[in-house]
């Protein structure tokens, strides 16, 4: 009769974090019809750095505040920790920080595996003709956040910084983690970094995400709290964020940007120019070599690794029945539907657009 009722509990889970993840994508599909009528009716009179902030500030409403606030209604009753624990500082901070080059590392090479991936699907199971096309969408994304101006790129600073990397660990490692953890630690890390790479939406990105999701859920687990996780993903975030801040200046615009279209590249004119260009290349170089060394990192952590054995506080079923009962959870399958739809570039939110003509 235990078994049968902690069972019982456990499709409960399932069906609140589907719920959970399918309000966080129709709000995402919200967000993405709200962003397209803001441009096509109000772009002229907002201007370019009124838009584009506007978008962040809507995107953190859509993204964040309305997911998490379902999740803490949705949560109320599962969470074992009272929320202020979830911030308390670890014993071994400096250790865990510790940690960050071999992250960073291991999100680089699931980066580069996506971008080889994408370059080998357009270039021997697609025309010709479409492969620029697909990997235009592949860089949509990217491309859709480089900034205009300074000012917006201080802003998408702000945000990747600091809301992403707070309000993404409070949800991931600290509601759905937790809700997850009286079932297993070992497949409440791997569903909440599966869970944490689809909610990217898009197969760039949920590579490097659905890795570092898997580090930070097992970091939260090994500290007891949420705070080095926070950190880490401020500092991962940080690096990308740095390179955008590049990006909303001319001078990189016309040193990269402009130089990557046309194959020419402009030389610097003046001597702030020039101090710019220096600053970005070191910066790049420093990124490189940190890549370098995160991936010999990343490699002997996790040979060590092989024999962590996660605590299973259920092991009355099987991992592979726990996955069954998941995936199969009615709200987890249409999470699942309008995740698909996210991947493949919003088909919905296209069909919706052109049925209101929004």
């Amino acid at each position: 009769m235990e078994t049968t009722a902690k069972i019982k509990d456990y499709k409960g889970i399932c069906f609140k974090l589907g719920l959970i993840m399918t309000i966080f994508f129709i709000s995402g599909l919200v967000c993405t019809l709200a962003l397209r009528y803001i441009h096509v009716t109000m772009s002229e009179q907002l201007g370019i750095t009124a838009e584009y902030i506007l978008r962040l500030v809507l995107s953190g409403i859509f993204l964040y505040a309305i997911p998490i606030i379902s999740a803490l209604i949705i949560l109320r009753g599962e969470n074992r920790e009272k929320l202020s624990q979830l911030y308390k500082k670890p014993e071994r901070l400096t250790k865990a920080l510790g940690n960050f080059p071999a992250i960073y590392g291991l999100g680089q090479m699931a980066n580069l595996t996506a971008l080889f991936i994408a370059w080998i699907f357009t270039k021997f199971y697609q025309p010709e003709s479409s492969q620029n096309e697909t990997l235009e969408r592949s860089f949509g994304t990217m491309n859709s956040l480089i900034p205009p101006n300074i000012v917006c790129g201080i802003a998408l600073f702000i945000y990747m910084v600091f809301a992403a990397a707070i309000f993404e660990e409070f949800m991931c490692r600290g509601l759905m983690l937790n809700a997850l953890k009286p079932y297993g630690n070992g497949f409440a890390i791997i569903v909440t970094g599966f869970l944490f790479g689809i909610m990217h939406g898009n197969f760039q990105q949920f590579f490097y995400a659905f890795i570092l999701g898997i580090v930070l859920a097992y970091i939260t687990i090994q500290t007891g709290s949420i705070f080095s996780a926070t950190l880490l993903h401020a500092m991962f975030n940080s690096l990308a964020a740095v390179v955008m801040l590049f990006l909303s200046t001319e001078t990189i615009k016309d040193f990269m940007l402009d130089g990557m279209t046309t194959g020419t590249v402009k030389a610097a004119q003046t001597q702030e120019e020039t101090l710019v260009l220096a600053v970005f290349g070191i910066f790049i170089a420093f990124s490189f070599l940190l890549i370098i060394a995160g991936i010999v990192l990343a490699i002997k952590k996790l040979s060590r690794l092989k024999s962590y054995k996660a605590d299973n506080p259920f092991s009355e079923i099987s991992a592979k029945k726990k996955s069954l009962l998941f995936f199969t959870s009615i709200p987890v399958i249409i999470m699942l539907i309008l995740a698909v739809d996210s991947f493949a570039g919003g088909i919905i939110a296209g069909i919706i657009h052109s049925v209101m003509k929004i």
